[in-house]
C-alpha cells in the first residue's frame, strides 16, 4: 500500500510540475501577445509594450525551461514516457522563445539608436513639402539632416546619425542601374507597392518617389523617399527611410532601405 501511495504522490507531483511548465510557457506567449493589444488600448506606453514586457516574457520562458527539466527528471525516474515527451516539448518551445527574446535584447544594445537611415548622408535625400506637412500634421518628429544621437546612449552618444550608420549599416548603399531616371522612378513605385507600402508620390519627370510604411504590431510609421538622378548612361537611386517617432527602430529604417534597393535590383538588373 505504501508503494502505491508513493506512486500516486509521485504521479501527482509529476503532473503538477509538467502543468506548471506548460502554464509558464503559455504565460510567456500571452505576455508577448498582450504588448501590442495593451498599447493599442492606450493602457501602456509603446516602449514598455515593445521591450519591457518582452523582457518579462523572456524570464518567464526561461523559468518554464527549468521547470520543464524538473518534469523531465520526474518522468524519467517514474518511467513515464508521455510525461517525458511533454517535458521535452515544453523545454524546446520555451527554450526557443527565451533564446529569441534574449537575442533581441542583445540586438537592442548593439544597434545604433537612430531612426533615420539613407544611402547618402553627404547629399541627403529630401522629402517634399507635402510629406513634411503630413508629418507635422501627425505630430511626427522633425526630419533633420544633422541629427545627433542624444546623451544616455553609451558609446553612440554625441555621434551624428551619419557616423552611427556608417559604423553598423555598411551595406546601405545607392543602387546604380542602366535604366533612365524616369523609368527607374516608375520601377521604384512598383517595388514599393509590391512591398505593401502606400505610395504617396510618383513623379518620373522629377525622379522622385515617396511612400509610407505602417508596422503591423505597434503602428510605427515610416516615411520613405527615393531620389533618382542620371549617372553615366543610366541612373543612380538613393533611398531614405525616417520614422515618425523617437522610438528605437531596431534597424527597421535600414531594413526598409535595403528591402527597396533589393526589390528594385531584382526588377532592373
Amino acid at each position: 500500500m505504501s508503494e502505491v501511495a508513493g506512486e500516486r504522490r509521485g504521479g501527482r507531483g509529476r503532473v503538477l510540475v509538467l502543468g506548471l511548465a506548460v502554464l509558464l510557457f503559455a504565460l510567456g506567449v500571452a505576455l508577448l501577445a498582450a504588448g501590442p493589444a495593451l498599447f493599442r488600448m492606450g493602457l501602456v506606453e509603446r516602449s514598455f509594450a515593445r521591450f519591457d514586457l518582452a523582457e518579462v516574457a523572456m524570464y518567464v520562458m526561461a523559468v518554464a525551461v527549468a521547470v520543464g527539466f524538473a518534469g523531465l527528471v520526474y518522468s524519467l525516474v517514474g518511467k513515464r514516457q508521455r510525461g517525458a515527451i511533454v517535458a521535452v516539448l515544453v523545454m524546446m518551445a520555451a527554450g526557443v522563445g527565451a533564446g529569441t527574446l534574449y537575442a533581441q535584447t542583445k540586438m537592442k544594445d548593439q544597434l545604433p539608436p537612430i531612426n533615420d537611415v539613407q544611402t547618402d548622408w553627404s547629399r541627403p535625400v529630401a522629402f517634399t513639402e507635402k510629406a513634411l506637412r503630413e508629418r507635422e500634421h501627425a505630430n511626427a518628429i522633425r526630419v533633420r539632416d544633422d541629427a545627433i544621437v542624444p546623451e544616455g546612449n553609451g558609446d553612440w552618444s554625441g555621434m551624428s546619425f551619419a557616423e552611427a550608420q556608417s559604423k553598423f549599416y555598411i551595406d546601405v548603399m545607392p543602387l546604380k542601374v542602366k535604366q533612365n531616371p524616369a523609368q527607374a522612378t516608375i520601377e521604384a513605385a512598383t517595388a514599393a507597392r509590391r512591398l505593401g507600402w502606400d505610395v504617396m508620390l510618383e513623379s518620373p519627370p522629377e525622379g522622385m518617389m515617396e511612400a509610407v510604411y505602417h508596422s503591423p504590431w505597434y503602428d510605427l510609421v515610416y516615411d520613405i523617399a527615393v531620389r533618382v538622378v542620371p549617372e553615366g548612361q543610366g541612373s543612380r537611386i538613393d533611398v531614405r527611410s525616417t520614422s515618425r517617432t523617437n522610438d528605437r527602430d531596431m534597424g527597421e529604417s535600414a531594413t526598409q532601405v535595403k528591402q527597396l534597393i533589393n526589390e528594385m535590383a531584382l526588377q532592373l538588373r
